[in-house]
């Protein structure tokens, strides 16, 4: 096994509640295996340390101190305003980190290098040396899910600079059974990028596309952002599609109508919420269209417009977006079905709605 900047493959496991996608991967020497949350909505890969203070006890982890790679790095006092934020600690020369996402989790350790194994297209084993990533030591508020992150933005501690900024994503549906279909991230040349199209903007650490229309059953409802370049945010790290207030409320009054007289809806929490089962509503659900400049588009049946959170009722997976972000953010239960490849050299983001068997 040796380092190398061409294909790597990784099998993702679906978590239907809380919706999730967890990607495998082995890390340090002798290797240990985890699995990740795949989220391309930050660049920083962290794993449970050991020594973790703050972390659920059942999350599997790894212990640096018996790694033979294992290397802590020092970093200075230009690192403050990065992401995540970095701290010298004069004492040891260690670095520390602070990696805060949107929703209030945290993840706070040691930034350090270790090996970090892949699978290849020919059942064999890709080993990347000298990965930049996070030994965690606190994490708050985080996911009992997973063992850490794997940080799939474009920042300058991501992995995919070790595969030539490229890298493609296929979901299948998420379930409870964690041996349903075949879904797999591919890195470096071993990309899959097929299927429609579009611009892909990089700004502030996000991976940013034009949402140029929205419609329900064929039929359009106004899109409120069209005047802001990358208007929507694609971000598996976030369980649902938000869409702004206007466009929010719209496509809520269009589904509310389209089920008039078929399903009594209540709220649960933030979520509108529906009783019985997605399987047996199926005829009756709607569907809409995301479509996106120069004509890509996303389209989401009933299996990725709605949820089920228990075997007694299921909810709308859209909530509004919060007020202060003037954005949509299309989350990991849209994106099911699809076959997502990000070429970040040519700027472009491909959706290809597609069987993963297909493709692996």
């Amino acid at each position: 096994m040796s380092e190398t900047e061409s294909a790597a493959i990784s099998h993702i496991y679906p978590h239907q509640n809380p919706p999730i996608f967890l990607t495998q991967i082995s890390i340090g020497e002798p290797a240990v295996p985890l699995l990740l949350i795949v989220d391309t909505g930050s660049s920083f890969t962290w794993i449970k340390c050991g020594a973790c203070n703050t972390c659920h006890s059942q999350l599997p982890g790894y212990d640096p101190m018996v790694s033979l790679t294992y290397k802590s790095v020092s970093c200075d006092n230009s690192s403050y305003s990065s992401s995540p934020a970095l701290f010298p600690v004069k004492k040891t020369g260690e670095c520390h980190y602070r990696q805060v996402y949107f929703h209030g989790s945290e993840s706070r350790g040691t930034l350090a290098k270790e090996t970090i194994q892949f699978e290849t297209d020919d059942d064999g084993f890709v080993s990347i040396q000298n990965v930049d990533f996070g030994c965690a030591q606190d994490i708050i508020n985080g996911s009992d899910v997973g063992s850490g992150v794997l940080g799939l933005a474009y920042e300058n501690l991501s992995i995919l600079k070790h595969f030539e900024n490229k890298f493609s994503l296929c979901f299948e549906t998420l379930s409870n059974d964690p041996n349903s279909g075949h879904s797999f991230l591919a890195l470096g040349d071993g990309a899959r990028t097929t299927g429609q199209s579009t611009v892909l903007f990089m700004k502030y650490g996000h991976y940013h596309v034009d949402l140029e229309t929205i419609s329900v059953n064929g039929r359009d409802i106004p899109n409120y952002l069209t005047h802001i370049k990358g208007n929507t945010i694609i971000d598996t790290g976030t369980t649902l599609l938000n869409l702004a207030g206007k466009s929010y409320n719209e496509l809520k009054s269009h589904i509310d109508s389209f089920l008039d007289g078929h399903l009594n809806s209540f709220i649960d929490g933030n979520l509108v919420c529906y009783n019985g089962t997605i399987q047996r509503q199926l005829q009756r659900l709607p569907r809409i269209t995301l479509t996106f400049y120069k004509g890509a588009s996303l389209e989401l049946d009933p299996t990725s417009l709605f949820h089920q959170f228990s075997d007694k009722y299921f909810c709308l997976a859209v909530m509004m977006t919060p007020e202060e972000i003037d954005l949509n953010i299309i989350g990991i239960t849209a994106l099911q079905n699809y076959n997502v490849g990000f070429d970040l050299e040519d700027e472009t983001i491909f959706f290809d709605k597609i069987s993963c068997d297909y493709l692996n």
